[in-house]
């Protein structure tokens, strides 16, 4: 029993470990094309292609052999990837989460859990990329950035979501539940609109956008676009601007 326990073990992390770096080896290049730096090692202007030392130009010939500093294996069953180096953008948190097949056990018990509790999620394998906007939060995120530094826009929140979705991200996120939610007739069907105002949604709704959620089909859960905070605040505070 110890001997198929620590096989099954084996078998599942090196699968898992497999579909994270066919993963990166597939959208690592792509995001190398948007931002300055990909991964963890600090490097400031460099280009996935130019590193053929740290074997990234096997990345872009679509090898699975990743280097570690550009895909980290948090757990078993979740890896994490960074980038940085973008106009108005401070970073880009990347998590991968996938079925615990080291451990079917759990796995199955997780599963039928969902099965009958409507509360528990059931496992599934998703992505999850927030990209943390830099303007007018520079204080923040940096307390040496110059005091002149404001906002250039509004804030809003603005989503895309999968209609399965819809009743999970209202409860979950508080952003969310401040939102109406109206089906759009350039978006796909399983597809709708959960947004603060008309003019925001036909503001974001550009043709580019709508081709990427098409194109994404119904794998896409969700896309936000937020500046208020998922929980929901305890107290209320002023803010300094007003």
């Amino acid at each position: 029993m110890i001997l198929v326990i620590v096989i099954v073990n084996i078998i599942g992390t090196r699968a898992n470990r497999s579909r994270a770096k066919q993963w990166a080896s597939t959208y690592l290049p792509m995001l190398d094309s948007e931002y300055a730096s990909v991964g963890f090692d600090g490097r400031k202007n460099t280009r996935v292609s130019d590193v053929k030392a740290d074997g990234l130009s096997e990345v872009i010939a679509g090898s699975t052999e990743v280097p570690e500093n550009m895909l980290k294996e948090k757990s078993k069953s979740e890896y994490i990837a960074y980038c940085t180096g973008r106009q108005n953008v401070a970073w880009l948190d990347i998590r991968i989460s996938l079925y615990k097949r080291y451990n079917p056990l759990a796995w199955f018990g997780e599963t039928a859990m969902a099965f009958f509790a409507d509360s528990m999620p059931a496992p599934a394998e998703r992505v999850e990329a927030t990209a943390y906007c830099f303007d007018g939060k520079e204080k923040t995120l940096l307390p040496t950035a110059p005091a002149s530094k404001d906002s250039t826009y509004d804030g809003f929140v603005f989503a895309i979501v999968h209609k399965d979705k819809m009743r999970a991200l209202r409860d979950e996120r508080y952003d969310i539940s401040l939102t109406t939610t109206k089906d759009h007739a350039k978006l796909p069907n399983w597809a709708t609109v959960m947004s603060e105002s008309a003019e925001v949604t036909e503001a974001m709704l550009t043709p580019e956008l709508i081709k990427a959620v098409t194109d994404a089909g119904e794998d896409l859960e969700a896309l936000i676009i937020t500046d208020m905070p998922i929980d929901a605040p305890k107290k209320y505070e002023q803010r300094p601007d007003l």
